[in-house]
Formats: C-alpha cells, structure tokens, sequence
C-alpha cells in the first residue's frame, strides 16, 4: 500500500523533476522515491557511493604524504641554503669561469643522480631518514615537547643549529658529486683530486 504525501517544491527543482520524469521508464513517484530513500538511507547506498568514499580517502591519504613531503623538501633546501651560503667565501673574479664549468659538470651528474632516482623510485632522503630512525630511534623525538606543533623549535635549539653551522675551524668535506663512487668530498675518503 502506497500514501499519498504532497509537498511543495521550488520552481528550479520542480521543473527539473518534470524533466526527469520525461524519460522512458520514468515517473515523478518512482524519482521520489529513490530520492527519498538514499537521502533517508545513506549507509545503504550502492557500492558505487562505497568505492567513491573509498577513492576519496586514498586521495586524502595521498595529500597528507605529498603535504609531508613537501615541508621535508622545503626544510632541506633551506638548510642546505643556509648552510651554503655560511660556509662559501666569494670566488675572485679570475676564478669564476673555471668553477662555473665545474658547476656545470657537477650540476649535470647531480641531474642524472636525480633522474635516476625519480625512475627507480628510491627517494634519498626516505632511505636517509630511515637509516638514521632505525639506528638512532629517538633522533628525531627527543627535542619534541608534548602538545607542541610539528615542526616548532624552541630557540635553545635554533641557536644550537645556527652555532653547528659556523665554525671556526676549517669546514669537514661533506659532499660528493657522484653517488655510487666519490670524488673525494666524503671524510674519510683521502685527499680530494685536483681540478
């Protein structure tokens, strides 16, 4: 047995209900109806609803990690600025054009370190970061004060930061130009080759 319960539409939903019930197959009771059930009965709605939620949350999944990402990036670069821009006297003149070839040769194997990477999928600094929290779990915790935000920073910290940036001693070789084979920049390694 069916009621019969009248209602009062707009005038934009009304003609859009005439429109719908304008299709073969169609009738403004049956549109109603399902209307009216899904409304009332959103856990009972089709798979298709399930795997839109579904998709939608993977998505949501996603842009937290690129968000993740993306602040790792930002604070490495300007760390590396930082860093960069502290420990590098100016060139004199003479000498700019023999290290702009070499910074170009360097930047080109940077390049394809980068390429490499990016094709096989094995990010540096994620292997980085997780060799350093498998040997050393508290590393990344231990200046972390409850309820504080991620990525706050007590000023104690900043100026232990900024005085590990400048030295007075001569700077340690840190860097390398090739991944699988160094030209020397790492500790350890013997004398860097002349260029």
């Amino acid at each position: 047995m069916k009621r019969k319960v009248t209602v009062q539409l707009s005038e934009e939903v009304a003609e859009r209900l005439e429109a719908a019930a304008q299709r073969p197959g169609a009738n403004k009771t049956a549109i109603v109806e399902a209307a009216l059930t899904r409304f009332l009965d959103p856990d009972g709605d089709t798979s298709e609803h399930a795997a839109l939620l579904r998709r939608l949350n993977w998505m949501s999944r996603q842009l937290e990690q690129l968000d993740r990402d993306l602040r790792v990036v930002n604070e490495t670069t300007a760390l590396h600025a930082r860093y960069h821009l502290t420990v590098t006297p100016p060139l004199p003149i003479p000498d700019q054009r023999a290290a702009c070839v070499l910074g170009a040769e360097r930047f080109e194997v940077f390049a394809a370190q980068v390429g490499r990477r990016v094709h096989l999928g094995t990010p540096l600094m994620r292997e980085t970061l997780d060799r350093l929290s498998a040997t050393n779990p508290d590393l990344f915790a231990r200046d972390i004060e409850e309820g504080a935000p991620l990525g706050a920073q007590s000023t104690e910290a900043e100026a232990e930061i900024m005085a590990s940036t400048v030295k007075e001693e001569e700077p340690e070789l840190v860097a390398a130009a090739r991944e699988d084979g160094s030209n020397g920049g790492f500790p350890g390694e013997g004398p860097r080759p002349s260029r």
